[in-house]
């Protein structure tokens, strides 16, 4: 709709279309300008209208004139003020008819011309213009000083603006006296122009100007000089010598003397003149120098006194890790010889740390050989001794079973000997851990001591409640609560009232039956909730359990060895199709990070192939070999880190690719063993007696367990 006088732009009135109003010459527009179709077929807001608004003629400008943009004075008209010559334009420039009236105030013309500037009495006027904007400067006449700002500025109108300024008389008054001296007014006057002269007694002299003179300001030209009494410049000391003197002051004297094994070469007497110089020039000495000393291997030399003449002195020190053999301190002698003999800089070395039983010690740092040493276990034959640098480091490892007591990480320090107490090797044995039941236990290294794992699994149809993997705490206790195999039961079903089911027990097998209530028909509809498979992690591996990705199902979060898992060990599949907590990182350690180096990293990298080699030999050729105990002297100091290693058959392979093709299970109630590694050397003691139980009862069952399978 349009109200009167107003005309209406656009021709689109579809959904979201816009139109725009517009009013006639002279009509101001009242309200919104642009209105838009909306979804209920309505207009935004309400239609403007055109208000016809007459602003009248504008009153005349004296001394010039107006032009109007238009023949009228209605809405939207502009009127431009102009000035006559010798006048400018103060205000607005232009103004607008607007809705309430003409736009800004009614500017002025005023006149840019000034008269002559004002006169002043014993100075001068120097004017740049007498349009608005030029400047009058005041200067005044030699004698006279000017009061007050010597600027005036013509302004519009036709005034100059600021104060006039005023010159007065100077006189610099009587100048200031001297102590020790006088003075002469040359024309014995102190007004401008006038000069004072400055004389001083016997044995002083002027410091300052000699004469000043009065300036235009009222001031003398400086500040009025002093009387001191006459000092020589402080006299030459030659090197090796030495004066003696109460003052430099005139008729002082002062004597040179040269220290002991220095000769004197001319007058050791001077005395200080009324010209202020000396009456003589310095002697010399000539001295002994026993020249600069060589440098010693490993160590450095300082001289206290910086010379190398008779008395100097020198100080040896050696580098670190080197100690000093002979004298620290030398003296140059008047034979133009040191002193005693130059010592030497002997290395710090030292001895291999003691091994303690079922330990064994790594050494880096050491000069003799190439990135890590391996000194040896505590079983192995003394082949020679080794020293070691000051600041190798000697780290303490446990034999697998054995925990560290004490500082794993020594420091060859300064004094020779290594710091710290040597720690200790404690056997820790967690003894068999529970069965669970419709399920089995499988130790990873077939040892229940220190740093062992205990995989544990359940049966089909059965799911694990808990963790699936415990480690032997060095407390002799297996980590986190023994876990439980709950049968897999369905969650009831949430149905509408019309929708009829019958699942009976919701064991795994069971099938549901649907019916609908009479007078309806079925339509189905997916309403299982999935989480989807979780994402891999770097450093690590994810077993989901049972390969169940829905809801209630679990995911378990491993790290490869020497990385740590930073967040939740274990995952659920929530009902909201996520699952629970943040996922989890594995970080590197950093004692393992900072112990890496090229030589360590290829051992470490052929210990594993190594390993996991000798595992599956163990696991393809079980029915063969009887379990045997092992003991492995690999550091367990990070137990937790380090079976991650061992675990990761069992865990990333048999439970992640192929969990069902070996079935362990001990049919006797007992635990399920297996031999992974052979001992070597009769150097290995053989482990207690905890660990060699049920080896032959579970070789026995491990057959009939294969069997079992194949039925």
């Amino acid at each position: 709709e349009a109200l009167v006088n107003t005309t209406i732009v656009g021709r689109n009135y579809t959904v979201g279309a816009n139109i725009t109003y517009q009013c006639p010459v002279g009509h101001s527009l009242i309200g919104i300008e642009t209105r838009t179709c909306q979804q209920n077929g309505l207009w935004s807001s309400t239609p403007p209208a055109c208000k016809y608004v007459d602003c009248g003629p504008l009153p005349e400008i004296e001394h010039g004139g107006i032009i109007l943009s238009e023949q009228r004075t209605s809405f939207g008209v502009q009127a431009s003020y102009t000035c006559h010559e010798n006048y400018t334009l103060i205000g607005n420039e232009n103004r607008t008819c607007q809705t309430n009236g003409w736009s800004g105030t009614q500017p002025k013309c005023l006149i840019d011309w000034c008269p002559e500037p004002p006169p002043i009495q014993g100075g001068k006027i120097k004017v740049s213009g007498r349009r608005a904007g030029s400047t009058a400067l005041y200067t005044c006449d030699y004698g006279f000083v000017l009061i007050g700002e010597p600027v005036l500025s013509c302004g519009l109108g036709g005034n100059w603006t600021g104060k006039i300024p005023v010159c007065r008389y100077v006189d610099c008054g009587m100048p200031a006296r001297p102590d020790r001296g006088n003075m002469l007014l040359l024309n014995d006057s102190t007004t401008v122009g006038s000069v004072v002269r400055y004389f001083c007694d016997d044995d002083y002299w002027l410091v300052g100007p000699q004469e000043l003179y009065c300036t235009k300001d009222g001031k003398w030209s400086g500040n009025a000089p002093a009387c001191e009494l006459i000092t020589c410049e402080t006299p030459h000391v030659p090197p090796g010598s030495y004066v003696i003197g109460y003052d430099y002051n005139i008729h002082s004297s002062i004597q040179y003397h040269c220290d002991p094994g220095h000769i004197l070469r001319g007058e050791d007497t001077l005395t200080c003149l009324e010209s202020g110089q000396w009456s003589g020039d310095a002697p010399d000495c000539e001295y002994v120098d026993c020249g600069p000393l060589t440098p010693i291997p490993f160590g450095s030399h300082r001289y206290l006194q910086n010379t190398t003449f008779l008395g100097s002195e020198v100080v040896y020190t050696c580098a670190n890790s080197h100690r000093l053999a002979g004298v620290n301190r030398r003296l140059c002698l008047d034979t133009g010889l040191w002193s005693e003999t130059a010592p030497r800089c002997e290395e710090i070395r030292c001895t291999e740390p003691t091994l303690t039983p079922h330990s064994f010690v790594s050494v880096t740092g050491n000069d003799r050989m190439y990135g890590r040493t391996l000194i040896r276990t505590s079983d192995a034959t003394v082949s020679g001794a080794q020293t070691f640098r000051v600041g190798a480091l000697a780290k303490y490892r446990c034999e697998r079973g054995y925990k560290i007591v004490g500082e794993a990480l020594i420091t060859c320090e300064e004094n020779g000997l290594w710091s710290g107490e040597i720690p200790e090797c404690v056997y820790v044995d967690c003894e068999t851990p529970p069965n669970v039941t419709n399920g089995k236990v499988t130790l990873a290294t077939n040892a229940t001591y220190y740093g062992a794992a205990a995989l544990y699994e359940c049966e089909g149809n059965f799911k694990l409640d808990g963790v699936s993997r415990r480690l032997c705490l060095e407390d002799g206790t297996w980590s986190h609560e023994t876990p439980q195999c709950v049968e897999i039961t369905c969650n009831e079903m949430n149905v509408s009232d019309a929708l009829l089911v019958n699942y009976g027990n919701r064991k795994v097998g069971v099938q549901a039956e649907f019916s609908c209530s009479k007078g309806r028909y079925m339509v189905w509809e997916e309403s299982l909730i999935d989480c989807g498979r979780p994402a891999d992690i770097e450093n690590g591996r994810v077993i989901v359990v049972n390969e169940s990705t829905v809801y209630g199902g679990s995911a378990e979060y491993h790290c490869v060895p020497h990385y740590n898992r930073i967040g939740p060990y274990l995952r659920k599949c929530m009902d909201d199709g996520k699952w629970s907590g943040e996922e989890p990182r594995c970080e590197l350690i950093v004692n393992d990070a900072q112990e890496t180096n090229s030589l360590g990293t290829g051992i470490a990298i052929g210990a594993a192939i190594i390993v996991i080699l000798l595992i599956l030999i163990g696991v393809l050729f079980l029915h063969r070999n009887k379990a045997r105990p092992v003991k492995n002297t690999e550091n367990v100091q990070a137990a937790e880190h380090k079976e991650d290693q061992n675990a990761a058959v069992m865990s990333y392979s048999s439970l992640e690719n192929g969990r069902h093709n070996f079935d362990l299970t001990n049919r006797g109630g007992g635990l399920v063993t297996f031999n992974t590694f052979h001992q070597a050397g009769a150097g290995h003691h053989p482990p207690p007696p905890s660990q060699l139980t049920h080896s032959n009862h579970n070789n026995n069952h491990l057959s009939s367990s294969n069997n079992n399978n194949t039925n």
